[in-house]
Formats: structure tokens, sequence, C-alpha cells
């Protein structure tokens, strides 16, 4: 079993760069950042290698996570914003050697959410590049009672 460190939520009191330091003088080998897509990818790779650390997972870029919405990949209307932004995501994973991106299913109920949450994902395993595992995630009810899984 291997354990990642969530950069995103541990060690905030340090700039973005010293939590990989943090990661790895903790004994991490891995760890996982949120949202990547307003970092520089250069110094984050060289982060990573220099404390020798896989960036084993990111989340799909949800349309607005700060004002609540949790993704759209099971929003009906939202198919060619989810195809845009997952390939936005293939190349940050690739960039940065991610091995699992989390798609983000959103706030969204019924079966015509259920079609679209298939499709979606049916759609992003097709242009997955090879080796890169997609990941759905059941969020807890009581913090966001609308999410989709």
């Amino acid at each position: 079993m291997k354990y990642a460190a969530n950069l995103s939520l541990l060690w905030p009191e340090l700039p973005y760069l010293d939590r990989f330091d943090a990661a790895a003088a903790a004994g991490f080998s891995a760890v996982e950042i949120l949202f990547p897509y307003d970092l520089a990818v250069k110094e984050t790779r060289r982060a990573l290698l220099r404390n020798g650390l896989e960036l084993i997972l990111i989340n799909a870029p949800p349309p607005n996570y700060t004002g609540g919405s949790r993704g759209f990949a099971a929003v009906p209307g939202g198919e060619a914003r989810f195809r845009s932004d997952m390939k936005r995501v293939f190349r940050y994973a690739e960039a940065l050697c991610v091995s699992m991106i989390h798609v983000m299913a959103g706030e969204a109920e019924g079966e015509t959410a259920r079609q679209t949450f298939v499709e979606n994902l049916r759609w992003a395993a097709d242009a997955a590049p090879s080796g890169l595992m997609l990941n759905i995630e059941p969020l807890n009810r009581t913090a966001m009672p609308d999410y989709f899984l």
C-alpha cells in the first residue's frame, strides 16, 4: 500500500514548492494535488524529481470549485466543456507523470445525469493517454448533498 500526502491540504503554512520537501521529509514517496492548473509545471516537476516523489493524483478541473460546484461529468449539457477540460487534464497528467485523475461528477441527479456521466466517462477512458487511470469518488453527502455520487 502506498500513502500519498495531499499537498493542497497539508502544510498550508508553507509556500507551495516547500510542501514537496515537507512531504519527502515526512517519509512520503507520493503526493497528490487537487487542482494544479494554476501552478508552474516546470517548477512542480523539478520539486517532484528533487524529492523523489511521484504525483499520483490530480482532480479534473471543476467549473467553479470555490463557488461550490464539484465538477460536471454528470451534468447534462456540459459535455463539450467536459471534453475540453479533460484534454487539458491529460496534458497536465503527461507533463507531470500523473498516474490517476479524479473525474469529478458534479451536482446532478436522475437518469439523464447517470447517462451523461457514463457517456462522459466512456469518452474520457477512450481519450486518456495509455496507462492513465481514471478514478471516480463518492463524496460526503453531509457536506455535499447534491453531489452525483
